[in-house]
């Protein structure tokens, strides 16, 4: 008896081995990325490129990501995420690495575009929907939990580049944090797996007595769902698709740019890469804030108040664009941005269940990347021509209130 029950609570431990592996995935991917808004003015300043064309870079790493994203989704639903993200993760380590060696533009955009968007397409959709095949009960705080490595490379990745480019010269700087993260989350790629038959039905028994006892949220488990071809056509997924991508284009606008944007304001280059540690601790607050609080009161009213202070944050940053301020925005801003965001991962397999949610992930993935492609570029060559970044700032706001009128729309019901 006792062995059977041991037997029972092992798919429960385990699944929390795979959130701190996937964690660790998220976090060693998203500290280049991090990073790239620091590396931006010295690049600028080490070669006369304009800030357009290396955020272009970012935003063509972005797109590229988004479109591979699609078959990679696919082929995680059939081959399982290990290797998925163990080759993925290689490609994005090496292509941050070599950006140590460039010389010329187009080497920038091959390094960081091209291969670097390759290689960062798998590891958000592909830990989103792991931990969603491991968790139907307690799954906004998983997702929160593996998702949160992605906030924690913004308070730890600026003021590190900042330490090595001062300590070391940028081009050893991008060797080492290319090369590191790459080596570490190869080796957490290593242990994700999914769940074996028996330990979904194990995983599915807790959830039952879970919803038995009454879990307060009102939100359904998660369903079988539709296939890949019916949420293309169905208006919900065109709905959660421009959400998630205006999301995206504020989101990645304010990080790669707020370090120039302080820097403008009179910060210094190791003051203003504090900007993205306060943006960093505000995001890891928003979704373990948002993963506790979605699970009790609903992931439509948790998506409510996210984007309330993520507008909030913005029009302080508008306002008030200098010390205090230009941090209180951006922890704010971090709040606000990484609770909509958790809030639109975990509302996916509400709406369409788990049946094809690779697939249906990598789908909403290319609007999330066209997003987070187009608003740091459309923002870095506003800049270019206005000497100013007024324009796309004050129009984030509007941005992320249309994006709440979508995710409303789209998540009025939910599959059958």
């Amino acid at each position: 008896m006792a062995r059977i029950r041991a037997l029972r609570t092992r798919p429960a431990a385990r699944r929390w081995l795979i959130v701190a592996a996937l964690f660790i995935v998220t976090y060693g991917i998203s500290t280049p990325l991090a990073a790239y808004g620091v590396f931006l003015p010295v690049l600028a300043e080490t070669f006369g490129w304009s800030r357009g064309a290396i955020s272009s870079a970012i935003s063509l790493n972005l797109l590229l990501g988004g479109l591979a994203s699609f078959p990679i989704g696919a082929l995680a639903d059939r081959r399982g995420p290990r290797l998925v993200l163990v080759l993925t993760v290689i490609l994005a380590g090496a292509g941050f690495a070599l950006v140590s060696t460039v010389e010329t533009l187009w080497q920038l955009h091959l390094f960081v575009g091209v291969l670097g968007g390759v290689g960062m397409s798998s590891f958000y959709l592909v830990a989103a929907s792991t931990v969603t095949r491991w968790f139907e009960e307690r799954r906004g705080m998983a997702l929160a939990l593996v998702l949160v490595g992605f906030s924690l490379g913004y308070i730890s990745g600026g003021p590190l580049a900042a330490w090595l480019i001062a300590t070391l010269r940028w081009r050893w700087a991008y060797a080492l944090l290319g090369g590191g993260s790459g080596l570490v989350t190869v080796l957490a790629a290593l242990t994700v797996r999914l769940p074996g038959e028996s330990e979904t039905a194990a995983l599915r028994r807790g959830a039952e007595r879970s919803a038995g006892a009454g879990s307060g949220s009102g939100e359904p488990g998660i369903r079988a769902g539709v296939t890949l071809g019916e949420a293309l056509v169905d208006p919900r997924q065109w709905c959660l698709n421009v959400a998630w991508l205006l999301f995206g284009a504020v989101g990645l606008m304010i990080s790669v740019h707020i370090v120039p944007y302080a820097r403008d304001q009179g910060i210094s280059l190791a003051g203003a890469s504090f900007a993205l540690t306060a943006y960093g601790i505000g995001s890891v607050v928003g979704r373990l804030a948002a993963g506790a609080i979605s699970d009790r009161i609903g992931t439509r009213s948790t998506m409510r108040a996210g984007c309330a202070i993520q507008a909030l944050g913005l029009l302080v940053l508008l306002l008030v664009p200098s010390g205090e301020g230009l941090l209180g925005a951006l922890v704010a801003l971090g709040v606000g941005f990484a609770a909509s965001d958790t809030m639109v991962v975990k509302a996916i397999p509400d709406v369409f269940g788990v049946r094809a949610i690779g697939g249906i992930m990598g789908v909403l993935g290319v609007g999330w990347r066209f997003g987070a492609a187009l608003g740091p570029a459309a923002a870095g060559f506003l800049h270019d021509v206005t000497g100013s970044y007024a324009i796309p700032f004050g129009a984030a706001p509007l941005a992320v209130l249309v994006s709440w009128t979508l995710f409303t729309v789209a998540t009025s019901r939910r599959v059958k």
